[in-house]
């Protein structure tokens, strides 16, 4: 944790200690203090919360660029409010997700917002672990589920390239005009 003179500059830090701290919570294996039925476990809660806050961080800084359109549903979508909105990332070449809008709506209010707000999850709205390479978020029975460890391979590789267009992006970005009137 550093004192930094720009926005861009401060993400650069931030999104990296994120990102690393949900890689140690999801790569964590839990032993019998945690009790039989999480042994082999790992920190999934708090792993995944921090990887949707990435996903949240990635998105507030396309908000409301006529420049930037993400395919939702065979439609091309700008981010335009400070909502479920910022996870159309998703389905941008950040995450190469094609999740349709009820889905991505579904995994903002059903684990993000409850995982940040309530440490809990829906009622079968499962997270588990499965391969890194696979599908990160499964849909079943109209639910989405996340696949913990393809959330965080996908995550790792959003951020390298968000890192990579950092400092285009954030200029272009009304984001940090918005965080500059916070006092």
């Amino acid at each position: 944790m550093a004192i930094h003179d720009s926005t861009a500059s401060m993400l650069k830090e931030s999104l990296r200690e994120y990102l690393h701290v949900a890689e140690f919570c999801i790569t964590y294996r839990k032993d019998i203090a945690w009790g039989r039925n999480q042994v082999g476990g790992c920190l999934g809660y708090p792993g995944t919360a921090l990887m949707f806050c990435i996903l949240d961080t990635i998105g507030s800084y396309y908000r409301g660029r006529k420049d930037f359109f993400v395919e939702i549903d065979g439609r091309n979508r700008t981010i335009t409010n400070n909502s479920y909105h910022h996870f159309f990332m998703l389905n941008s070449e950040y995450y190469k997700q094609q999740l349709g809008e009820v889905t991505i709506k579904k995994l903002y209010e059903n684990y993000r917002n409850l995982l940040l707000h309530n440490a809990a999850l829906a009622m079968d709205h499962i997270l588990f672990m499965d391969e890194s390479n696979a599908i990160p978020f499964p849909v079943r029975d109209d639910k989405p589920h996340v696949n913990v460890t393809a959330f965080l391979q996908v995550s790792k590789e959003a951020v390298a390239l968000f890192l990579q267009r950092i400092d285009e992006v954030v200029h272009k970005s009304d984001q940090v005009r918005i965080i500059g009137l916070k006092r």
